[in-house]
């Protein structure tokens, strides 16, 4: 049989008994470690590298971003959720966007176009950042070092510029019709010329240098995060906002709060989930779980058709009732332990044919299992579950304390405005919300964002066991997902589970990586599933760039993996 040539790309392990970190970029896992090796807790690198990243990987995540951490204390098990989601301006409503005719949508989750993409792009996006605060809070609770030595890496890295590489610059010039609409962006992540900052092509790479970052982190360092929501920082942003006709004030930057919530644990073969359901894509990732969990998946085998069959229409129930149930609890009435619970997964395993796809799957009925009163429900969503522009950070330090955060913009440079004096990049919070009037889903004041960010900690018999996560849009719930099965169910190692082959699925299609082998999708197919073959590469991430660290109770090494086709590092110390 004639074949072709194709990618073959992965990363080794890292493997460490003192600590370990991962990060997106190689300089902000470094920055991790290092805080590591002097003495800091795993919370202490977890905001080191937070803080770095958004320097050198700036179109993902920053202090203009918002972010999700959940962190289990080694010697108590105490775990604790902590949200530093974004709430738009007091000042947003739909009226503010002008919607394009029906037929076009725009953005990452589909909603209808706005004229200038205003609901993705630009003055009017932004949501109340929550990142910094949130580092202020996980480290006023659980650090070790001082804050401002944690901040010491970034405010180098962004004062002395850095080299960028392939992904950076990839990233960045893809970027620029985009960015360009801006001229404070465009100064600050182009050359003088307009073109796009290179990486090493038979010379040596450039440098970006962001000395307007620089001076914030380093004011962020020397008063804390506050100065983000009520101080020096605060005044610059809403001057700019002011100046350009958007709608965030000081009083909304000052009215922000971090929220904390319980983790949520449910059992997976012989281990703890733990996660956060309010806000976050935790809740679809467990309910996946529950329905699969009903299957003996090890025994049909990794990658076999009847195996990745199952997986499939538990992730595609979980994410139909995401997109018809899930959102923003203050609004109304969210039935979170109901999509979770045992009996509810149970009676959706009998709607499922382990011998027959079923791509015209609606929606279940979770109230029943839920103790909240009921109060309808949302229309159904679009279902476009986009690339995503994130980061993940996973730290387990030698006390075996665990953190796994997720950091996002939203889109790519989220809405692409940085703040005059600053360097601060905002997100692009409206992208989130419907900007047709009329729907919970709307944009409007106050509103808190209902994000996929999925970071997850595991346990075994009261032991730490992993923590994992990942970028990538809506398809971070179906990647956290599948690397817990390829763990737990198929035993493949941290670098083998995340550097597998994945199937995204929230309705009738199935997207499915080109590297499953022809008999599997031979198989799918024969079972009635609608395939769409994606190959992962260099500049693409259907699947998501999932991370994650283990404990391995054997050997008691902490054992890494990343994804394999960016520059995502981890590093043992």
């Amino acid at each position: 049989m004639a074949t072709r040539s194709e990618w073959i790309i992965d990363k080794s392990e890292a493997v460490a008994t003192g600590g370990m970190v991962t990060a997106m970029q190689p300089a902000a896992a470094e920055a991790g470690a290092e805080i590591l090796r002097r003495g800091g807790s795993a919370i202490d690198a977890a905001v080191a590298i937070a803080f770095a990243v958004g320097v050198v990987e700036p179109f993902m995540s920053g202090v203009g971003g918002l972010a999700f951490l959940i962190h289990r204390d080694g010697a108590t098990g105490e775990t604790v959720c902590l949200d530093g989601s974004a709430e738009l301006p007091a000042a947003i409503a739909p009226e503010l966007f002008e919607l394009m005719p029906e037929a076009q949508t725009s953005g990452l989750y589909g909603w209808r176009a706005t004229v200038d993409d205003a609901s993705n792009t630009g003055w009017l996006t932004p949501a109340i950042p929550g990142m910094p605060a949130l580092c202020d809070e996980a480290h006023r609770r659980w650090g070790r070092l001082g804050w401002a030595e944690l901040l010491e890496p970034a405010i180098k890295l962004a004062g002395g510029g850095f080299p960028v590489n392939h992904y950076i610059a990839m990233m960045t010039a893809s970027s620029y019709d985009r960015l360009g609409r801006f001229p404070e962006t465009k100064r600050t992540f182009f050359k003088p010329s307009g073109a796009p900052y290179a990486p090493a092509l038979g010379s040596a790479a450039d440098r970006l240098v962001q000395p307007d970052l620089a001076r914030t982190l380093g004011v962020i360092a020397r008063e804390g995060a506050r100065a983000v929501y009520d101080g020096e920082i605060a005044e610059l942003i809403a001057k700019d906002m002011a100046a350009n006709g958007g709608v965030m004030t000081v009083d909304d930057l000052a009215a922000h709060r971090t929220l904390e919530f319980e983790p949520t644990a449910i059992p997976y073969r012989d281990a703890e989930v733990l996660g956060q359901l309010p806000n976050t894509g935790d809740a679809t990732v467990m309910e996946a779980l529950r329905i699969v969990s009903g299957y003996d998946l090890a025994n049909l085998g990794f990658q076999s058709p009847e195996a990745t069959h199952l997986m499939i229409e538990a992730i595609r129930r979980a994410f139909l009732d995401r997109l018809t149930w899930l959102g923003d609890e203050t609004l109304q009435p969210v039935p979170y332990d109901g999509v979770i619970s045992a009996d509810y997964a149970e009676l959706l395993r009998d709607g499922l044919d382990p011998n027959r796809a079923t791509p015209g799957a609606s929606a279940g009925d979770p109230w029943p299992f839920d103790t909240r009163e009921r109060d309808g429900g949302s229309a159904p969503r679009p279902g476009n579950g986009g690339e995503g522009h994130t980061t993940h950070i996973n730290v387990i330090d030698k006390d075996h304390n665990m953190v796994s955060m997720t950091s996002t913009l939203g889109a790519v440079y989220g809405s692409a405005v940085v703040i005059k004096d600053t360097g601060i990049t905002l997100n692009n919070g409206t992208m989130w919300f419907d900007p047709e009037p009329g729907a919970v889903t709307s944009i409007g004041p106050n509103k808190r964002v209902l994000s996929a960010a999925s970071p997850v900690l595991a346990v075994r018999d009261g032991r730490p066991f992993a923590a994992i996560g990942a970028p990538g849009g809506r398809r971070v719930i179906s990647a956290v997902y599948q690397v817990l099965i390829n763990l737990l169910d198929f035993e493949r190692g941290m670098q083998g589970a995340i550097s597998a082959p994945r199937i995204h699925s929230e309705g009738a299609g199935v997207e499915i990586s080109t590297r499953f082998p022809e008999a599997t999708l031979a198989g799918l197919r024969a079972l009635g599933h609608e395939l769409t073959l994606r190959e992962d590469s260099l500049s693409s991430s259907f699947f998501a760039r999932p991370s994650g660290i283990m404990l391995d109770s054997a050997t008691e090494e902490l054992r890494a993996g990343v994804h394999p086709y960016t520059p995502a590092t981890a590093i043992g110390v």
